[in-house]
């Protein structure tokens, strides 16, 4: 599942569900965020999607998991709310830049929207598998 955070106070995020992770990671490196919520386990995960491989098995020499060549970091949920709550931990909500090779943290017209101050820079390390 992904969850867009409302525009307003008066609005209800936007969720997406789908069948697959590699799904979520498209619709993640698309429309943002940089997480996405694992909802099949007992206790429901959210991966965070730190970069791609350039060449298979980078992801086994990181701290990170590999999804279809998207390297993630997974934790349970609430422990994700935890730390992005009290920005331990930092995420983007916008969609990744083609232009940048990373997270687009700011868009001129609703730079702290997209940004809620949680940015850090996240390169992406290979190229996305369908982009």
């Amino acid at each position: 599942m992904v969850t867009h955070p409302p525009v307003s106070d008066y609005d209800d995020p936007a969720d997406f569900f789908y069948d697959t992770p590699q799904e979520a990671i498209q619709h993640c490196v698309r429309l943002g965020p940089q997480f996405f919520l694992d909802t099949q386990p007992v206790i429901p995960e959210v991966h965070i999607i730190r970069g791609f491989e350039e060449y298979p098995g980078q992801a086994d020499e990181t701290v990170y998991d590999c999804t279809d060549g998207a390297m993630t970091e997974s934790m349970s949920a609430d422990v994700f709310m935890v730390l992005a709550g009290y920005r331990l931990i930092s995420v983007s909500y916008a969609p990744w830049d083609k232009h940048t090779d990373n997270w687009a943290d700011r868009h001129e017209e609703d730079g702290e929207y997209y940004d809620c101050g949680q940015y850090d820079d996240f390169r992406f390390t290979g190229k996305i598998p369908g982009l």
